[in-house]
C-alpha cells in the first residue's frame, strides 16, 4: 500500500523544480522520507530534493520502493487543482492516482530501469553568500537580455552578479547589509549559464532566502528550502541545485 497526502502547493513545487532539468524523475520512498535526485542529459545542472514525512498530510507505505514518473505529466495532473487544494496519491498496480477533491485521475509508472539516478558529485566551499531569492532574481532578470551567462563575483562584504555583451551590460550589486550571511576571504569569480539559474529561482515560489557556496571557475551549489514548514522545522522540505560552470574565453 501506498498512500500519500500533501498540499498541491508543495507538489507543484516540486514538481517544477524538477522540470527545470529533466521529464522524467524516479522518487526513493522511505519510512521518513522521499528523495530524488536529476540531472539535465547535458550534465550541466542537478537538483536534488529531500522531502520529510512531516511534509506531507498523510503518508502510508508497506515498505520501501522506488517510483519513476513522467514529470509533465504529473504536472497537467496538478493544474487541476486550486492552489489550497491538497492532493492524495496512491500506487494502483502500474498507475499512480491523484484524487483532487471531487476529481480523481491516473498516470502510468514509468519502468523504473529506464530512469537513472545519478550520483551526486562531492562540491564543497568555504565562500558562501545567503541571500533574498527575490533580490538574486532581480539581477538574473537584468541580465537576461545581455547575455546567455551571468558572473558571480563574492568578496569580504558584496556579491555581485554581472553579465555583458559587446552592446549592453547589466550587473547586481549587494552590499553586506542587505545580505543575510557572507563568508569569503578573498574576491572570488565564476560564470554559469544563465538560462539553467533563471529557471531555478522562477520555480522557487515559496523560498525566502537561498545559500550560494562557489569557488573560482568552480560548480555552483545553490541550497534553498520551502514548504509549509519554515526554518529546520520537521515538515521543511530541503533541496540543492548544482551548477557546472561556463568557463570564459
Amino acid at each position: 500500500m501506498l498512500r500519500l497526502t500533501i498540499s498541491v502547493k508543495n507538489l507543484k513545487e516540486i514538481a517544477d523544480l524538477l522540470n527545470t532539468v529533466v521529464t522524467e524523475a524516479k522518487f526513493k520512498i522511505e519510512s521518513g522520507l522521499i528523495s530524488v535526485k536529476v540531472v539535465d542529459p547535458a550534465h550541466v545542472a542537478m537538483v536534488c530534493l529531500d522531502i520529510p514525512k512531516e511534509a506531507f498530510v498523510e503518508y502510508q507505505i508497506d515498505g520501501d520502493e522506488e517510483l519513476a514518473l513522467d514529470v509533465e505529466r504529473m504536472k497537467s495532473v496538478i493544474r487541476l487543482a486550486n492552489s489550497n487544494d491538497q492532493v492524495t496519491l496512491s500506487k494502483e498496480k502500474e498507475k499512480l492516482k491523484f484524487e483532487i477533491n471531487n476529481i480523481s485521475k491516473s498516470i502510468a509508472l514509468l519502468d523504473n530501469n529506464t530512469v537513472v539516478t545519478p550520483r551526486v558529485p562531492v562540491i564543497t566551499s568555504e565562500n558562501y553568500v545567503i541571500v533574498s531569492k527575490t533580490e538574486f532574481e532581480r539581477g538574473l532578470r537584468a541580465a537576461e537580455d545581455v547575455s546567455d551567462s551571468i558572473r558571480l563575483i563574492l568578496s569580504s562584504d558584496e556579491f555581485r552578479a554581472k553579465s555583458s555583451s559587446d552592446s549592453e551590460e547589466s550587473e547586481m550589486v549587494l552590499t553586506k547589509d542587505m545580505l543575510k550571511d557572507i563568508k569569503c576571504a578573498s574576491t572570488i569569480k565564476s560564470s554559469y549559464p544563465l538560462e539553467y539559474l533563471l529557471k531555478l529561482v522562477k520555480s522557487l515560489t515559496t523560498s525566502d532566502e537561498i545559500k550560494l557556496s562557489f569557488k573560482d571557475d568552480y560548480p555552483l551549489n545553490i541550497e534553498f528550502t520551502f514548504g509549509q514548514a519554515k526554518g529546520s522545522q520537521p515538515g521543511v522540505i530541503k533541496g540543492s541545485f548544482l551548477l557546472a560552470p561556463r568557463m570564459e574565453q
